[in-house]
């Protein structure tokens, strides 16, 4: 089971009424309608951008991930993987976006 972040990022694209029932179908391993997710990479300090249909494989089902953003296509999810960049910089003027994450408050 995935794990979602507090202040998960969203796509603008995702309906407000449609976000519980994508992070319920996210945390249970079914998917009706696709889309796209960013996830901490566990090995360095930065996101990896995942098809919601790759987390149903059985390697990613064995494989806890740490979903920090979800987006209708991948364009969306670039734009939000740019804005949590952006955010990085200017706050801590580095990409380690891993302990940025971490240390959100808001």
């Amino acid at each position: 089971m995935h794990r979602l972040y507090k202040y998960l990022y969203w796509d603008e694209k995702i309906p407000e009424k449609n976000r519980d029932r994508i992070k319920w179908r996210l945390k249970v391993a079914k998917r009706d309608k696709p889309c796209y997710v960013l996830a901490v990479n566990e090995a360095g300090d930065q996101l990896d951008i995942y098809h919601s249909f790759v987390l149903l494989q059985p390697y990613f089902r064995r494989q806890e991930k740490f979903i920090v953003g979800i987006a209708a296509d991948y364009d969306g999810a670039i734009e939000i993987l740019q804005q949590i960049v952006r955010e990085c910089y200017s706050k801590n003027r580095n990409a380690d976006l891993k302990e940025y994450l971490a240390g959100r408050t808001e």
